[in-house]
């Protein structure tokens, strides 16, 4: 059975997030692809506008819908420390309204993104944008933890600390 949620989502400098636990790790970003940076932990999504609300998507299996509905995909494998992916918005953050990504705990996920309507208005800012994404992401059994992951610690529940991670990059 699929179940979809839908939510419109802000952007600020051109990306929306899928973190864990609300980690911004974004000097971990890799850039190289078009529409997703895979981060340390998480991903950043980059978008067409620069700041407004895009329509995002998550589907709780693999779509069954045409290629030519979506304009543009990228997979990416995202490691998940905490067990907790989200779709947020950087200024805003997560977004309640939208499910935990990483249903099988922390470990890493194949992270498939598909969007649209992404060159309609480059760096616009425009408070509703016609882009649209789909999120879909399922557990990569078998792989190991990034050397890293055993030396950080859970970030700060607290927004005005998750706030002031943001600032510093």
């Amino acid at each position: 059975m699929t179940t979809n949620y839908q939510a419109r989502v802000f952007v600020n400098e051109g990306t929306f997030g899928i973190f864990d636990h609300g980690e911004v790790p974004i000097e971990s970003a890799d850039w190289s692809g078009d529409l997703i940076a895979p981060m340390s932990a998480g991903a950043m999504v980059r978008t067409g506008i620069n700041t407004g609300n895009v329509h995002v998507e998550v589907r709780t299996t693999a779509p069954s819908t045409a290629p030519t509905e979506w304009e543009e995909q990228a997979t990416a494998l995202v490691w998940s420390p905490t067990g907790s992916l989200r779709v947020e918005s950087v200024v805003e953050g997560p977004r309640s309204d939208l499910p935990i990504l990483s249903t099988s705990g922390s470990g890493w996920y194949e992270v498939v993104v598909k969007a649209r309507g992404r060159r309609q208005n480059p760096d616009a800012s425009l408070p509703e944008s016609a882009e649209a994404y789909l999120v879909t992401v399922r557990a990569a059994p078998g792989m190991t933890a990034p050397a890293h992951a055993g030396t950080s610690t859970l970030p700060d529940s607290d927004e005005e600390a998750r706030g002031r991670r943001l600032l510093q990059g």
